[in-house]
């Protein structure tokens, strides 16, 4: 959310409010939740000392796929 640009009230409704959901996001990062999460992904890389998560992705119109 916080790097995408998402909104906190986009999450699906099951994760509960958006506020209940920002405040957990909040208590996590200051617990360092969200870093060991990522350490423990990145020791099944190849290198450790450079690792990274992905989320991008491509929209485009259903008509994008060729030309004339």
């Amino acid at each position: 959310v916080l790097k995408s640009g998402c909104r906190w009230c986009d999450c699906p409704p099951d994760y509960g409010p958006p506020t209940t959901i920002y405040n957990r996001f909040v208590r996590w990062a200051e617990r360092g939740v969200w870093e060991r999460l990522f350490q423990n992904l990145a020791k099944r890389g190849r290198s450790t000392g450079t690792q990274m998560i992905d989320s991008t992705h491509i929209k485009a119109h259903r008509s994008a796929s060729g030309g004339k």
